[in-house]
């Protein structure tokens, strides 16, 4: 699955919904793994979606102590009820990702995006590769070539600053190869100008280093 797919099929609204299947599911984990505005928006909808719940179960408790009772013939109190409105506010959540991801994320990702065909190797020699980010996109995307001293199921890639802070961990996906080209597209506004290494351990021996890989971020249009 691609963003775009994700995008005209609501994969985002009906995985918060729980209405794949179970294939649907796996399918768009494995793609949000990889993207992170998917990854973003379905964090940022599970988050709220639970405080919600968090607040509407305290609901009847708060009621009984201040000694409220509702007129039985009452609709207002019918219709405000938690397992009533609870899944009413998810799906307003659910709109308001929808309307981000329509009006914000999408429209950039429309945007013509030219894709580097640089392919960063391994820490060995040189001088690390400068890479130029546009910053009127919301994504850049990084090359990376893999040559892993065996086969893993998947790799995790872990990128940090130059005061050796983590500023993003992603999944590769599912690879089972030893050696290939990895590319990712990452957002922008999480690296601005600086040097950067990416680290390659196995998903499954997350303290195992196989490769890592230097470079240095400029934004487009800036001099050496």
């Amino acid at each position: 699955m691609d963003h775009k797919t994700a995008e005209q099929n609501s994969a985002v609204e009906k995985y918060l919904l729980n209405e794949f299947t179970t294939g649907e599911r796996q399918e768009f984990e494995a793609h949000f793994f990889d993207c992170p505005i998917c990854a973003d928006l379905v964090r940022q909808g599970a988050i709220s979606i639970d405080n919600i719940k968090g607040v509407f179960r305290e609901t009847p408790a708060r009621g009984a102590v201040a000694g409220r009772t509702a007129r039985p013939g009452s609709r207002w109190f019918s219709w405000v009820r938690a397992p009533v409105l609870v899944p009413s506010l998810a799906a307003l959540v659910l709109a308001a990702v929808v309307s981000y991801q329509n009006l914000v994320s999408i429209p950039r990702l429309e945007r013509p995006l030219v894709l580097s065909s640089a392919v960063l190797s391994s820490v060995s020699r040189g001088v690390a590769p400068v890479i130029r980010v546009d910053r009127k996109q919301a994504l850049f995307n990084l090359n990376f070539e893999v040559d892993s001293p065996q086969a893993y199921p998947s790799y995790q890639c872990e990128f940090r600053n130059q005061v050796n802070n983590i500023v993003l961990s992603v999944n590769s996906g599912e690879k089972k190869v030893a050696s290939f080209t990895l590319n990712l597209l990452l957002p922008a506004k999480l690296f601005p100008p600086g040097a950067y290494e990416m680290v390659l351990r196995p998903d499954s021996s997350p303290n195992l280093e196989l490769r890592r890989y230097d470079f240095v971020i400029q934004n487009q249009g800036e001099d050496h």
